[in-house]
């Protein structure tokens, strides 16, 4: 397979943690999620501030734009709106400097205006990446930062760390791999490797010339009818002749669908929250379905419903799949592509379609189409030998209502004529282009264009889906739709089409979607080349297929069921390709030697032009519980219109493309020690993704590549420390099975692209090897051995065990039960911004609604938001702890917490803060007070606080949470990492905006009932106007009768300031905070050279102990 980067591997020179780092390491085994510098499971580092927003405020400020509304323009629009974009374009190709306000204020939001052009959910996305903006652009701080770095880099190359030249030896120490090594083929790597075998002797050589959710008898005249029809007949008789009986009728009662009809299937997704697992990837803006099993990692998004709750929603609406829980393939990273701004493009621009052209001035219809991904049960293949594809189950397939015009008609208008060949007698191909860009080029592929302008063949460019807007992930905002072929021919995002007299030469229509012989294990070398571009290798028509849903994975039934006339009715769906009919489904209980008659069930109105099927249909059967218990497996298989059935085995293929063997489910009897009935326990083949739960075990050919694999690496050893400094793109970690990779170099050639990546770059977490052993197979593994660094700590590879158990216990119980709660810990939820207040000349009050009139935002006190901003590369993150509210929702809060209400003293005092009312949660808004850190000539200031500096009033941004696992519950008593602590003596070091979680500490120390606990703050910032909060803060002290003390320190003061000068160290801290004594506690949150360099060691040499009297927020 050719590749337009090669595939060479380059690892930099790194010595491995010295002795006294892998000494030193804490040990990790009780997670410290709280732990002062190190990121938590949520990415961020406690106790310090984000270091590029707290950049310094210098002179020379630039305002490119105000932070008002902006003005009504006398143009359209529309129009004005692609001419400020274009000029920003302009500008930025020209080299000029662009900051954050310049983007925002020329990138408008047309989904603010034209919400009915939009699929549910649909974000706005700023088309620029922070590290473009701050590091990539030239900036005078950048310019100066790269000189420094190419000194400082040349410094390395000729001198030795003590000072002396090199010479004599080469500056490139460390054995790599040899070119030859690192860029080899895998046709070669496997001869190597002795698997040189695999054409068989045999060839000749040139000389010489393949339940019923139990129906379980409660109706005692359904009982006993089928007890004398057993004494009759055989339990296939039986069911055969109630299938049919009941197809006598029903087959001839199938009527035409005439593509006018609207989808039953109306409950598609209501919820537009988004995965936390998309925010560091371009799909960062995308809200998809919590019940879809993600097969590929994090990015690109490949996945699968749940079998039986695909098969269960569909059956409630007619057999017609939900959106949400329709299949998803994509190779890259979906388009964000502008219903005013994309064009198609109809043969070379003879045509130029807008999207309204093409929803106002053709003809639509609407009608139901099954898809499936022709690597639909490839995971079954894996299981025998690993092919190139990732595990689906069983679930990459659906049936939906698809709607749009006719391919043909499109085509007519652009004038071309039908016909099979051309005057010269070749023939005649269209061709299909998406606006995608994955890995290798543009996603084309092609039909022939006899079968596109066949109106019998029902080609459409997809608009809407169940009739709404096509999702993004399925194409918005149109697709070719291709009814009876395999979604790969399917071409979402289409931007256009084209005719030729040749068939498609792009890589994905040649290395993608092809079922090659056997023995052809890899995609590159002689024999791969010539059968990938094999015109009787390409996958178009999909093939007949058939699947049990119940009984289901991990289904029991107590053997108490097993009674005389107890049945169970067995169901699954089947579908075929090209519009073939599913003639007939058959049932086995005992491999294969007798077959059971299923009944079908097809979706309303499923025929199209007298015999046109393209739908699936759902089967089921009903037999005795008792013939189950004796069953040795429960075998399915359909038939076509041409008499042909399923093979009996799997046929394996490279590609692990159109797996249709027989679907076996197996039962087996088990008893567990509590259970006093043991039970038939199902299983099937395999579960999807990383699931173990199948029947089908590993090959043995597939244990010994796992061995290879697991087999050696240097012995150089890895703090955790260590490893989370390598996580940029210039500077790339990856840690696969307790091993250290350098990948830097693979993300320019990387297939999956560089964010499947760089969303695992320097963690330190058992995600990337359970996401690296479902995608790649054994010649990935020989690349990712190229890169080998090392291996983690033994402290390290405790933490990602504990780390590793702990996520599972907490995503297991955080789902929130109370639905008046907006935060969700792992998943964004949509704000409005509803107003803007200026505090000061750089500090802005921000009030936020919550949506669909929910009134709590359910935040524990001193824990934090994160707020995120869509970015063209991935989520803009940042922490926040909101100023209001500061106190639990009263009418929510336990009888049992009195610091949930407030006391009459403070309570009756005049404040700045005013109704302590306003402080509560329940009032369906939240307050932000942030510092804006504006752009200078020097540099383009910060990221977010900018962003919200001007975006627009209405506009929407993204929350999470809550982050932080410190919980101040009232009374002296905290939750930290679900430990109950009491301290009554609190000390906080805050600088700059880590005054905030602190602020939300004190507030509910002071204004709960009953409270009488003592606080020391020692607050730092630049100057008297950076102090954030101060007269609310003075307003605390005064009234807290000596419980509250403030230290303000300043390290650049006016000539006024009567406070404390300089920069925090040791000796304000112990003058301004209370000893490390028993009841005594510190919490820490500012800049990182404060908090790390400062604060923390004077901490540790006055006797403070991290994890036990020392936190970071």
């Amino acid at each position: 397979m050719p590749h337009h980067i090669p595939w060479t591997v380059n690892v930099r020179e790194h010595p491995g943690s010295s002795k006294d780092d892998i000494s030193n390491e804490p040990d990790w085994s009780n997670a410290h999620q709280h732990r002062v510098g190190f990121r938590n499971r949520q990415g961020r580092m406690p106790g310090v501030t984000h270091q590029d927003d707290e950049a310094g405020d210098v002179p020379g400020l630039i305002r490119s734009s105000s932070s008002s509304e902006p003005d009504e323009e006398e143009e359209d629009f529309d129009e004005q709106a692609k001419k400020d974009y274009k000029r920003l374009e302009a500008k930025a190709k020209k080299g000029d400097l662009i900051n954050f306000r310049d983007i925002i204020t020329n990138e408008k939001d047309f989904h603010l205006r034209y919400p009915e052009n939009r699929s549910l959910g649909w974000r706005f996305v700023l088309e620029a990446t922070e590290d473009w903006v701050k590091n990539e652009e030239d900036w005078p701080a950048n310019i100066q930062k790269r000189q420094k770095e190419e000194a400082a880099k040349k410094e390395k190359e000729t001198h030795t760390s003590d000072g002396v030249a090199i010479s004599g030896r080469s500056k490139e120490s460390k054995e790599k791999p040899s070119h030859e090594e690192s860029g080899q083929e895998e046709n070669d790597w496997k001869r190597k490797d002795g698997e040189n075998s695999k054409h068989n002797d045999a060839y000749a050589a040139d000389d010489e010339h393949s339940d019923q959710s139990d129906k379980d008898g409660s109706d005692d005249e359904e009982q006993s009818e089928y007890q004398k029809l057993l004494d009759r007949y055989s339990p296939q008789e039986i069911a055969l002749l109630r299938a049919l009986q009941h197809e006598k009728d029903y087959r001839y009662k199938l009527t035409q669908n005439d593509g006018k009809r609207e989808s039953p299937q109306t409950h598609n997704r209501s919820t537009i929250s988004i995965d936390e697992q998309d925010q560091f990837s371009p799909d960062n803006w995308l809200p998809r379905s919590e019940d879809l099993i993600r097969l590929t990692g994090k990015h690109p998004m490949n996945a699968e419903a749940d079998l039986t709750r695909l098969f269960e929603e569909s059956q409630k609406c007619e057999l017609i799949t939900p959106n949400e829980l329709h299949y998803i393939r994509n190779h890259g990273a979906v388009p964000r592509l502008l219903w005013e701004f994309h064009k198609l493009d109809v043969e070379n621009g003879k045509l130029t379609l807008c999207m309204n052209d093409l929803r106002d001035n053709f003809e639509h219809i609407n009608i139901a189409v099954a898809l499936a991904c022709d690597g639909n049960r490839r995971k079954e293949l894996n299981m025998i030998r690993k092919s190139k594809g990732f595990n689906w189950g069983a679930g990459a397939t659906g049936c939906a209502y698809w709607k749009g015009p006719l391919l043909r008609d499109v085509l007519e208008a652009a004038g071309v004529k039908a016909g099979k060949y051309t005057g010269e007698g070749k023939l005649r191909w269209v061709n299909f282009q998406g606006a995608d860009d994955p890995s290798e080029g543009k996603y084309e592929t092609c039909i022939t264009l006899d079968y596109a302008m066949d109106p019998a063949n029902d080609v459409i460019l997809a608009m809407y889906m169940n009739d709404v807007p096509l999702p993004p992930d399925h194409g918005y905002p149109v697709r070719l739709l291709i009814p009876g072929y395999v979604g790969g021919r399917c071409v979402k995002w289409l931007s256009k089409i084209w005719i030729t007299d040749y068939e498609n030469q792009s890589h994905y229509h040649i290395w993608d979607n092809r079922v090659l012989p056997s023995f052809i294990t890899e995609k590159d070398g002689e024999f791969a080349n010539a059968m990938f571009a094999h015109p009787d290798t390409a996958c178009n028509e999909q093939n007949l297929n058939s699947v049990i849903v119940k009984p289901a994975q991990g289904e029991k039934i107590p053997l108490t069921k097993a009674r005389h006339g107890q049945t169970y009715r067995i169901e699954g769906y089947a579908y075929d390709g090209g519009g073939h009919e599913v003639q007939r489904v058959e049932v086995s209980l005992d491999g294969g030697e007798t077959w059971l008659y299923c009944i079908r069930k097809f979706p309303e109105y499923p025929i199209r032009h007298g015999n046109k099927f393209w739908t699936w249909l759902h089967w089921y059967v009903d037999v005795s519980v008792v013939h189950m218990l004796s069953a040795k497996s429960i075998a399915v298989r359909a038939w076509s219109v041409f008499k042909n059935t399923q093979p009996e085995r799997a046929i394996w293929n490279t590609m692990g493309m159109m797996n249709n063997c027989w679907y076996q489910v197996k039962p087996e009897i088990q008893q567990s020690k509590d259970e006093d009935v043991p039970h038939m326990f199902f299983r099937h083949p395999c579960e999807p993704g990383t699931g173990d739960g199948g029947w089908m075990k590993p090959s043995v050919e597939n244990q010994i590549a796992s061995a290879k694999q697991e087999a050696g690496a240097p012995q150089k050893q890895f703090t955790r420390e260590e490893i989370e400094k390598h996580s940029t793109e210039n500077d790339c970690w990856l840690v696969v099975d307790q091993k250290v990779y350098d990948c830097t170099s693979v993300l320019a050639w990387h297939p999956g692209g560089k964010a499947a990546i760089l969303g695992h770059a320097g963690k330190v977490h058992a995600e990337t090897s359970d996401e690296f052993a479902s995608i790649h197979d054994g010649f990935a593994y020989q690349k990712l051995k190229e890169c080998i660094l090392g291996v983690v700590t033994e402290k390290a590879a405790n933490f990602i065990t504990a780390n590793a158990e702990a996520a599972a216990k907490e995503k297991a119980n955080s789902k929130n039960d109370d639905q008046d709660i907006v935060l969700q810990k792992h998943r964004w939820v949509p704000v409005e911004l509803l107003e803007r207040k200026a505090l000061s000349e750089d500090t802005r009050s921000y009030i936020f609604g919550l949506p669909d009139d929910m009134k709590d935002l359910g935040l524990g006190t001193c824990q934090h938001i994160q707020l995120g901003f869509h970015l063209k590369d991935k989520m803009l993150i940042r922490s926040y702890t909101p100023t209001k509210p500061l106190l639990p929702d009263p009418k929510k809060a336990s009888k049992h917490d009195p610091a949930a209400k407030p006391s009459k003293s403070t309570a009756s005092s005049p404040s700045p803060s005013s109704d302590i009312q306003s402080m509560q949660d329940g009032h369906g808004t939240f307050e932000l007070v942030i510092k804006t850190y504006f752009p200078t000539s020097s540099q383009p200031g910060g990221a977010m606080s900018n962003i919200l500096d001007c975006m627009p009033i209405g506009e929407e941004i993204e929350i999470r949470g809550p982050t932080g696992e410190i919980v101040y519950n009232g009374n002296g008593s905290f939750t930290i990492e679900d430990k109950e602590m009491k301290f009554k003596k609190i000390s906080l070091v805050l600088g700059g905006s880590g005054i905030t979680p602190g602020y939300a500490l004190i507030a509910r120390a002071l204004l709960g009932a009953g409270e009488d606990v003592e606080v020391r703050v020692v607050d730092a910032n630049k100057s008297e106007k950076d102090i954030l909060l101060r007269e609310e803060l003075d307003h605390f002290v005064k009234e807290s009768k000596g419980r509250l003390k403030v230290t303000h320190v300043l390290s650049h003061p006016s000539e006024e300031w009567k406070g404390l000068k300089g920069h925090v160290n040791a000796d304000i801290i112990k003058k301004s905070l209370f000893p490390p004594e028993e009841g005594s506690v510190t919490f820490l949150c500012g800049p990182p050279a404060m908090i790390q360099k400062a604060a923390l060691p004077a901490l540790r040499e006055w006797g403070y102990k991290e994890d036990v009297n020392v936190f970071g927020f």
